[in-house]
């Protein structure tokens, strides 16, 4: 007989909750309908939000794990050593391990936990190991430009830019990035359920606090030698849509992914630190301004 747990099922619970077990014998009642048995426990913990696991240990159970999607960090507490792991990692903690976790937003861990049964044993926190726990998992960013070194690719995901001019100054605005330390225009990735253009109004929305009138595409960047390399593993090729738009409004209230931000004429943009393939898009932005010709790269 087949026992099956269907995508969409797992996927709506886990919408709900951070954890829901596929296998074991469950104490307690959950989302999803588990399938029962008392040799081994299998389950996804999914992280929507940046997250910490106080210290642990379990007495008599193995812990193997693959990661899905994310970047997770363990300290082991007793030898003070830090583990890394990201997607496509698999991985084991044996018994009697004591140990911290720490995960970035959008991590995701399919766990087997051999044998079940609750042995967990909570640890006392160290001023050391809160420390630890406190410091997020830093994103880095690395921007490649027809690098022949450069990594292959992994990622390939639709985003947006808006090249925002204020209405009254025409000037045009640009944020400093944390995780590269350089300036961008906003923009973002495409979601599920959301055209292009609601992308451009969301993030520049979220990241800037403005509202704005998007009225022309200044050009199309897919070129498989531009990537961006994040320190999780991702290494995405650059598939990019530049859109023109306009506000009113002049003060900008910046979200956790940037530090800065700057109203410039554009013709004074490349005065700016930024990564050469945002460079390329000024410059079309600048000449869009006076030919309106879209470019198409």
């Amino acid at each position: 007989m087949f026992k099956i747990l269907r995508n969409i099922d797992i996927e709506s619970t886990l919408s709900q909750s951070s954890r829901q077990y596929l296998t074991g014998r469950l104490g307690r009642p959950q989302l999803l309908e588990h399938i029962d048995d008392e040799k081994i426990e299998i389950g996804i913990t999914d992280y929507s939000t940046a997250t910490s696991e106080a210290p642990h240990t379990h007495s008599q159970a193995y812990e193997y794990q693959l990661m899905l999607s994310g970047h997770t960090r363990y300290l082991d507490i007793d030898s003070n050593t830090e583990f890394e792991f990201k997607k496509g990692d698999f991985y084991v903690i044996s018994p009697g391990v004591r140990y911290a976790q720490k995960s970035k937003q959008g991590t995701r861990i399919l766990f087997i936990k051999v044998p079940p049964g609750n042995d967990k044993i909570d640890l006392d926190v160290s001023t050391e190991v809160e420390a630890w726990l406190e410091s997020k998992i830093k994103t880095i960013r690395t921007d490649h430009f027809n690098n022949p070194e450069a990594p292959k690719p992994n990622s390939l995901k639709p985003a947006v830019a808006a090249g925002v001019f204020n209405t009254k100054t025409q000037k045009l605005l640009f944020v400093r990035r944390k995780d590269s330390g350089k300036w961008t225009l906003p923009g973002g990735v495409l979601e599920f359920g959301e055209s292009l253009l609601q992308t451009v109004h969301r993030e520049v929305k979220e990241e800037t606090n403005l509202n704005v009138d998007i009225s022309e595409l200044v050009g199309t960047y897919s070129s498989p030698d531009i990537l961006i390399e994040y320190n999780d593993g991702e290494v995405r090729q650059e598939f990019t849509l530049v859109y023109l738009a306009t506000t009113e409004q002049t003060e900008v209230r910046l979200d956790h992914e940037s530090k800065e931000y700057i109203w410039i004429d554009v013709d004074d943009a490349h005065t700016l630190t930024m990564a050469d393939s945002q460079r390329v898009r000024i410059q079309d932005l600048a000449e869009y301004t006076r030919d309106k010709k879209t470019r198409l790269k």
